[in-house]
């Protein structure tokens, strides 16, 4: 019988490099947020920091691998479905794929935390990083009682439905603000990440460091979200219409399967079994090639 998985840390990111953009205005930042909230309700991941940038993601969680992908899984669904809703665009998440890192030691925690917190102001936001408004570097170390806002239980369900764009009940005592969003102390296991710092000081000189190379380091040799037979196919046959006019890979050349394979293995991280059976070819050939 198979062991129960473990609870450990992941980092948990999309690629932004892949995206013109994710979020277009506040608007869809705090639904983005939200998004969080009804993720974290979902699959139980517990949610230790997180950063919404325009064309790209980025969480540090806790829970079982299982947990942590159905939690990117679950938010890359909805957001797209947002995106559709909102921009009348269909698929423009389906083809992103995502890294899940496990993190392996308390240096390397901390480090992701404050690399996640401070990702804003890499970025070119030009303020600390707790005034970034879409991050979680605001509620690390700060007063608890300065939550403005009304209980969602005080609204009716008709009215918390339209909040959050969903069915979901979550908790009555969770706090949502003038703005319409979820305060993210609700859905925060801050006290963790509070916990592993220790002070604010310490909080601050991880904020201070420049950990850029490191964690992107990580990223490259991240595991990639596995993507099943049945979607690659379609992803596939996607690709090869738009760039070789035909819906049948039979009926694309050698070389081109081949930059279709290449394709799958830098994108998409997909396994040299697995191009095979996508671009019906030998090992021998893909190997030799990617």
């Amino acid at each position: 019988m198979k062991g129960a998985e473990k609870t450990e840390y992941f980092h948990v990111c999309t690629d932004g490099r892949l995206l013109a953009w994710m979020f277009q205005d506040n608007k869809d930042f705090i639904a983005g947020i939200n998004r969080i909230g009804i993720c974290h309700i979902k699959t139980m991941a517990a949610v230790l920091c997180f950063v919404l940038m325009d064309n790209h993601v980025h969480f540090v969680l806790k829970g079982t691998m299982h947990q942590c992908k159905n939690f990117i899984n679950l938010y890359k669904r909805l957001t797209g479905r947002w995106i559709m809703q909102r921009y009348g665009i269909t698929d423009y998440l389906r083809l992103l794929p995502t890294d899940i890192i496990r993190i392996t030691s308390e240096e390397s925690l901390l480090n992701t935390i404050a690399y996640i917190d401070r990702n804003a102001v890499v970025a070119g936001y030009r303020h600390m990083p707790g005034e970034y408004p879409w991050g979680s570097a605001k509620y690390i170390f700060r007063e608890k009682s300065d939550i403005d806002g009304r209980r969602i239980s005080s609204y009716t369900r008709r009215v918390q439905k339209e909040i959050l764009h969903s069915n979901i009940v979550i908790p009555g005592d969770w706090i949502i603000d003038a703005q319409g969003m979820i305060h993210p102390t609700c859905f925060m296991d801050i006290s963790i990440t509070e916990s592993y710092f220790k002070s604010p000081i310490r909080y601050t000189y991880f904020l201070s460091k420049k950990l850029e190379g490191m964690i992107e380091l990580d990223l490259e040799h991240a595991q990639k979200t596995f993507i099943p037979d049945k979607e690659m196919r379609q992803i596939v046959k996607d690709m090869i219409i738009e760039r070789y006019q035909t819906a049948d890979i039979r009926q694309v050349g050698i070389n081109e399967r081949l930059q279709v394979a290449r394709t799958l293995k830098y994108k998409y991280a997909c396994t040299v079994k697995q191009i095979c059976r996508m671009v019906h070819m030998e090992k021998d050939a893909i190997e030799g090639f990617v």
